[in-house]
């Protein structure tokens, strides 16, 4: 009676632990019960690539800086030099599509635990584990945005410097009455333009009063208590307008950081496949540069074919499981290298679809997928 009893309580059991029906989902296929579809992870690779921006912009007075200011190193042309400052990588993962698995829910028993959890995507992320243990194994990819300053040629201001001076002319008329020569001065006043000259000598004669003025604030010409914090207020502001009409002979520089994202899909193993070109004065191009290629950048996908040694389920006829399908990933070493291969990165990637599918026996309890990769965390039976 007792081996009857047991062998009863092990047929009820395992019709427990196989009651799970998983389908593989492909076009044709018809879904007629209740259930939940789950993908496996595709990996994705995002570089990141950070340039420095710099705009150089020529004072409007740049020709008369050797001779009002004695300054003779300053921009002579408006130009955009562009350098390249970092490389990085982030691995994330999307829905792999030709993935796609269906759980039948209808035929898990009502005392059975199924708690699934899935990212956003649809991604496996856990079955029956907490919430919690599984959002710290996110996905913790972020998209960065390309954001970069307008930053004009024209962006200077002549402050005091007037583009209009008075012109005075002395106009002298000459009268002879009876043998008599009266003259007779006419002052006429008119409004001229300044010449360029004009308007740099009177920057240059700001710059001067500014820098005296500065000299008299710091020795105490004025006999003035000032309080500290104000007289550092007033040598400040002063700091500043001496740097701005300096700059109308000098000329500005603006530089900001740019990041650009490119994506790849590490589907098929690539070797010295093109990445990106750098140059100094059109910045970042996708297109090879055929006249420098130490301005290229390339990158590899080299699998260490780990996942060859694991015997590979047959699954191509099967169209249903008894338990959950998870992803292998294939260990590989990404590189980006420039033209003159040298090396930039080189770090190991682990890439799902680049390597194989395993079924996870039927009487898991508990377990925990790799969100990036499919690749098992945690498993209890």
């Amino acid at each position: 009676m007792r081996i009857v009893f047991i062998f009863f309580l092990m047929v009820f059991l395992g019709a427990c632990t196989s009651s799970l029906k998983v389908i593989s989902v492909k076009n044709d296929t018809k879904i007629k019960k209740e259930g939940v579809f789950y993908f496996l992870p595709k990996t994705m690779i995002a570089i990141d690539v950070s340039i420095k921006e710099t705009r150089y912009f020529k004072g409007p007075f740049f020709e008369y800086s050797s001779k009002f200011t004695g300054i003779n190193n300053v921009i002579q042309e408006n130009k955009v030099e562009y350098s390249l400052q970092n490389i990085k990588y982030n691995v994330f993962s999307i829905p792999d599509t030709s993935k796609l698995y269906y759980i039948q829910t209808s035929k898990l028993a009502k005392k059975d635990n199924f708690i699934i959890d899935l990212d956003d995507n649809g991604n496996i992320l856990a079955l029956n584990c907490d919430g919690d243990f599984v959002n710290n194994s996110s996905n913790n990819y972020k998209n960065i945005k390309n954001i970069s300053q307008n930053v004009n040629f024209d962006d200077f201001e002549h402050f005091a410097v007037g583009n209009t001076q008075v012109r005075t002319d002395t106009i002298i008329e000459k009268m002879i009455v009876d043998t008599i020569t009266i003259e007779k001065q006419i002052l006429q006043h008119k409004i001229i333009e300044k010449s360029l000259e004009d308007k740099a000598r009177d920057a240059a004669n700001y710059i001067e009063l500014i820098a005296d003025n500065k000299m008299k604030l710091i020795s105490g010409y004025q006999e003035v208590n000032y309080d500290k914090n104000t007289l550092a207020m007033m040598i400040l502001e002063l700091d500043k307008q001496l740097m701005d009409y300096t700059s109308l002979f000098t000329g500005k520089t603006f530089e900001q950081d740019l990041t650009f994202q490119i994506i790849i899909d590490p589907s098929k193993i690539e070797q010295n496949d093109f990445l990106f070109s750098i140059n100094s004065n059109s910045g970042l191009n996708f297109n090879e540069d055929s006249l420098m290629p130490t301005n290229n950048y390339y990158y590899s996908i080299i699998p260490e074919k780990y996942t060859d040694v694991i015997p590979v389920t047959k699954m191509e006829k099967k169209k249903s499981y008894r338990s959950l399908l998870y992803s292998i990933p294939e260990t590989c070493v990404l590189n980006i290298f420039n033209g003159n291969a040298n090396l930039v990165i080189s770090e190991k990637v682990f890439i799902s679809q680049l390597g194989t599918i395993g079924i996870l026996p039927e009487n898991v309890k508990k377990i925990i997928f790799n969100p990036l990769n499919g690749s098992i965390k945690h498993i209890e039976k």
